[in-house]
This record gives C-alpha cells, structure tokens and sequence, in this order.
C-alpha cells in the first residue's frame, strides 16, 4: 500500500518547484512514480513537505541536531570490525532504557517515501541477474544434489558461518550464502565459505518501495 512504503537508500530525483495551501514555495520530487499522482496526491504531499519542514525548525530551536536523511550502516568502527548492531543508526530511548515506539532515528520524507517506484527492478531470471548464483550453486551440486542457501548480511557474519559450518558437518555439500553486501561476501571467501555477492541486487530493490529495512540491534 502506498501509505505504508518505507525506504532505506539514497535516492537522487528530480526536483521541481511547488505551493502548499498556504501559498508557500516547496520542493517537489519528481520521478517516474510521481509524475503519475492527481492534484490530489500532490496536495497531500505537499502538506507533508511543509510540515516536515517546520519540525525541522522546531528541532532547531530546541537546539537539537538534524535527523539524518537516511539510516546509516557501517562495518568498520574506528581501528575494528563493529559488533553486531554497532554500525548501524540507533533509535532513541525512552526514560525506561527502551527503545520508542513508533519512532525512527532518521528523518520520514513523505514525498521521498511516496515518489519510489512500484514495480520490480527485475524478473527473477536466472539466466540473466541471478546467472552468477545459479551458477554457483549448479558447482557446488554438481550431480543435481540439494542446495542449501541462506541470505545474510555483515551483522549476521558469524551466524551466516555458524549454519554453513553447521550445514558441512550434516554433509550438506550444496550449501551457499547470499551475501547482501560486498564487506560479508569478501569476508566469508576468505573463511572458505561459497558466497555469492548480492549487494546490487539488493541496491535495485532499494530504488523500488518493495522492500524493508531491516536493523538488527
């Protein structure tokens, strides 16, 4: 449903100038998607953009930083690899040591939001996007033999190689990670884990609004 698109990347469209009810100038995000919204639509998100805005101002004069526009994810914290969690954005804390309700540590942009596409990047060809996972999998079962695949990204790495390890002891022969991004995918061939690195298809489903983001804490 339109309302409940969330996003996680950086997208980069077209802007173009447009007015609330009140007449006062805003930014308008102009994509494949929005060029498709009634007058309608186009009022509603304008309102959101406003709104936005003034709580923007608000933050500041309450002397509080800017959100961030997106959530941020990092493998590396200073010298070391970061733990579990540790590199991604933290959500606030209410007075109780738990994490709000209903709150994101970065800020909501309805027009972003709302202007992503809507339809798949790509079919699920296996002989075109997916040729590099298919034909991982057709070596590591060469005589048509089970194969066993798990997705992970770098906050899983140690899960991801607990359940190959795992998969090997059962004898399990045909067993691969899809790795969802490239500092995981690197990782797990220098551990002698079969990966297949998954980061731009991911970075695909990213530029849609058919998908999530998901944040282990």
């Amino acid at each position: 449903p339109r309302q409940g698109c969330m996003t996680s990347s950086v997208f980069l469209p077209l802007l173009a100038a447009g007015r609330t009810a009140q007449n006062t100038p805003v930014a308008r995000m102009i994509t494949a998607e929005s060029e498709t919204w009634s007058p309608a639509k186009w009022r509603e998100i304008d309102r959101a953009t406003r709104a936005e805005e003034e709580a923007r101002q608000a933050r500041a004069r309450r002397g509080l930083p800017p959100l961030p526009m997106t959530p941020t994810h990092t493998v590396r914290c200073g010298s070391r690899d970061c733990r579990p969690g540790e590199g991604n954005l933290k959500h606030a804390m209410d007075k109780h040591g738990k994490f709000k309700q209903w709150e994101q540590p970065y800020e909501h942009r309805e027009g972003f939001v709302q202007s992503r596409l809507r339809s798949p990047p790509h079919r699920p060809r296996p002989n075109v996007e997916y040729a590099g996972l298919v034909a991982l999998a057709a070596r590591l079962a060469p005589r048509g033999g089970p194969v066993l695949l798990a997705a992970a990204d770098w906050d899983y790495r140690e899960l991801a190689l607990n359940w190959y390890l795992h998969a090997r002891r059962l004898g399990y022969r045909g067993a691969l990670v899809l790795s969802m991004e490239r500092a995981l995918h690197e990782l797990l061939l220098r551990r002698g884990v079969p990966s297949f690195d998954g980061g731009a298809l991911l970075a695909a489903w990213n530029r849609t609004c058919l998908q999530r983001h998901i944040q282990a804490e």
